[in-house]
């Protein structure tokens, strides 16, 4: 072998080693291949948001809401006032956030309602790959109080019924579209903007027959509001609320959803999820503490023991029992403290 060529495979080797060193300990992976979950493509509100209201107040009756302060209207059917069980706790929580008083000071916090129905009880039948899920929507006033108090509001319902009734509602307080939204999508953990097929089946509706389509989405594919925190998220799905929840993983783990109040019912369907939703709340979404809401009256139970938690899907499984649920995930800041009486498994009203 020539000398010159000795010198060249030398260059060569030399060059190759530099390169080694300087890609081992300066490399950095271009930007373009990794996409953090902040830089994700997001759905914005106005891109799913309901259009605005086709009916107006005049085609319902518009009764006034003065049980507690800021009172509101309600566009209704009927004339009559909803109900249901679980109000007076859960109305207990939310007095103790004093919604009134957090969103006057920062009205861009925001109140999340999942399940916002007004007028009868009815029942969602879904069918998902020959399997049939079956929803239930309680009657709830709860995203049109908290727009009276002045926060921002997301109220989700997929029937077109009554999304025409709650629009109504929302006319009839003069509520502005720029605070108060309603979404006409099913929130569930599957893909957002998949297509689902439901069934409307109920002794209470007018319409007891036909099917209807409803795109999904997850919480965590909304594009919130940069800046704002959801001061109090509500979800009343009737055993599915760990579908919900699973979507909004990234929203609790960025600290984002400080209050969350939720339905637990543990015997309707599927029990295997049901008996996830208690663990998963207090270790997957860090819930600081858990409370029991009186189904009748306005008390509360709590804060949850372990061994409460631990027990509380199987006692509520075998007594078939329906109950509600106060999951804390932030500090009090300085509010008063709870007004709630202690849990017993097998003895409290819950």
């Amino acid at each position: 072998m020539t000398k010159s060529k000795l010198i060249f495979l030398g260059l060569i080797f030399v060059v190759v080693v530099v390169l080694y060193f300087n890609y081992r300990y300066n490399y950095s992976a271009p930007k373009l291949l990794f996409i953090s979950e902040r830089e994700q493509l997001k759905i914005s509100i106005s891109s799913i948001e309901s259009s605005p209201a086709t009916a107006t107040p005049g085609e319902y009756q518009i009764i006034g809401i003065y049980e507690r302060a800021p009172i509101f209207r309600l566009a209704t059917e009927d004339g009559e006032k909803p109900s249901g069980e679980g109000y007076l706790s859960q109305n207990a929580v939310v007095d103790h956030l004093n919604l009134v008083e957090l969103c006057r000071k920062d009205p861009s916090l925001m109140v999340v309602d999942i399940g916002a129905l007004l007028g009868n009880c009815i029942g969602y039948f879904n069918q998902i790959n020959n399997f049939t899920i079956v929803f239930y929507f309680l009657i709830g006033d709860f995203g049109l109080y908290a727009a009276a108090c002045g926060c921002q509001v997301y109220m989700f319902e997929i029937q077109q019924k009554y999304i025409s009734l709650i629009q109504a509602s929302i006319s009839a307080n003069q509520f502005p579209s720029s605070r108060v939204h309603l979404i006409q999508r099913a929130v569930t953990n599957a893909p957002s903007n998949t297509d689902m097929t439901f069934s409307v089946r109920s002794g209470q509706s007018a319409i007891s027959k036909g099917k209807f389509r409803v795109s999904t989405i997850r919480l965590d594919d909304i594009d919130w509001p940069e800046s704002s925190s959801i001061i109090l998220l509500r979800i009343d799905v009737s055993g599915f609320e760990l579908d919900v929840l699973r979507s909004a993983k990234q929203l609790f783990r960025a600290k984002r959803i400080h209050h969350l109040i939720f339905q637990y019912t543990a015997w309707w369907n599927d029990r295997a999820p049901q008996q996830e939703v208690i663990p998963y709340v207090q270790k997957t979404l860090g819930a600081q503490e858990l409370y029991v809401l009186d189904r009748i009256g306005a008390t509360i139970y709590g804060p949850l023991n372990k061994q409460a938690a631990r027990h509380f899907y199987e006692y509520h499984a075998i007594k078939r029992l329906q109950t509600d649920v106060y999951a804390r995930f932030i500090g009090s800041n300085g509010t008063s403290i709870l007004d709630a009486e202690p849990y017993y498994l097998g003895v409290s009203f819950a």
